[in-house]
C-alpha cells in the first residue's frame, strides 16, 4: 500500500498579544486605527469599522446584529467568542489574525486576502469566501454549514475534526489543500477538488458526484451479466 501523501501544513505563528490598554467603546468606529488595544464584553447592535487599520488587537465577548471590518487591514489580532449574527470582511487584508471560539452566523468574506489565520472551535453558518487568495489557513474542530471557496485561490489550507455541510468550490484554484480531516456533507463543483487531498473514504462518498460532474453514467453490472447469461443460452 502506498505512504499517505504528504500535505504541507499551514504555516501559522502562535498569536502573542501582550501590554493591551483597555479600549472604549467610542473607539470603534468607521475608519478607525486602532494599536495594541482589547474590547471586551461589547453589547451592540451594530459595529462599524469599516475601512479601518486594526493592529494588535483583542476582541473578546462582543455580541452584535453586525459587526463590520470590510475593506479593512488586520494584523495579529484576535477575535474571542464572538456573538456576531453579520460579520463583514469583504475586500479586507487579514495576516495573522484568530477567530477563537465563539458563534458568527452569515460571514462576508469574499474577495479577501488573509494569509495565516486560524479558526478555532467556531460555529459559523455561512462563510463566503468567494474569490478570496488564501494562504495558510487553519480551521480546527469547527462547523460549518456552509463554505462557499468558488473562484478562490487557496494554498495551504487545512480542515481539522471540521465539519463541513455544503461546500462549494466551482473555479477555485487549491494548492496543498487539505480536506482529510473534514467531515464532508455535500460538495459542489467536485470537479474543482483539483491540488487538494482527500481521504479514501471522501473519495467513496465523492464518487457520485465526481461521476456526475464527469458526465459518467453508473449502471449496475447486474443486467449486464444477466443479458451475457441470456446470450450464451
Amino acid at each position: 500500500m502506498p505512504a499517505a501523501p504528504s500535505v504541507p501544513s499551514p504555516r501559522i505563528d502562535p498569536l502573542v498579544l501582550e501590554n493591551l490598554f483597555d479600549g472604549e467603546p467610542d473607539l470603534l468606529g468607521h475608519g478607525a486605527d486602532l494599536d495594541a488595544l482589547r474590547f471586551a464584553g461589547i453589547r451592540s447592535e451594530r459595529v462599524d469599522l469599516k475601512g479601518s487599520t486594526i493592529l494588535g488587537c483583542e476582541f473578546e465577548d462582543v455580541v452584535a446584529d453586525e459587526f463590520s471590518v470590510a475593506t479593512s487591514r488586520l494584523s495579529e489580532t484576535r477575535f474571542a467568542r464572538m456573538g456576531v449574527t453579520l460579520l463583514r470582511m469583504a475586500r479586507s487584508v487579514l495576516r495573522d489574525v484568530e477567530f477563537d471560539g465563539g458563534r458568527l452566523g452569515a460571514v462576508e468574506a469574499y474577495d479577501l486576502q488573509g494569509k495565516a489565520v486560524h479558526f478555532r472551535g467556531c460555529r459559523l453558518n455561512y462563510l463566503n469566501l468567494r474569490g478570496s487568495k488564501l494562504a495558510d489557513v487553519a480551521f480546527t474542530d469547527c462547523q460549518i454549514d456552509e463554505l462557499d471557496l468558488g473562484q478562490a485561490t487557496a494554498q495551504r489550507v487545512q480542515f481539522a475534526g471540521t465539519r463541513i455541510g455544503i461546500l462549494s468550490l466551482h473555479g477555485g484554484t487549491f494548492t496543498d489543500v487539505d480536506l482529510r480531516g473534514a467531515g464532508l456533507e455535500v460538495v459542489n463543483g467536485a470537479s474543482s477538488l483539483r491540488g487538494a487531498t482527500i481521504s479514501p473514504e471522501q473519495l467513496v462518498g465523492l464518487g457520485p458526484q465526481l461521476a456526475e460532474e464527469a458526465g459518467i453514467r453508473v449502471a449496475s453490472t447486474a443486467l449486464l451479466n444477466q443479458r451475457g447469461a441470456v446470450n450464451q443460452r
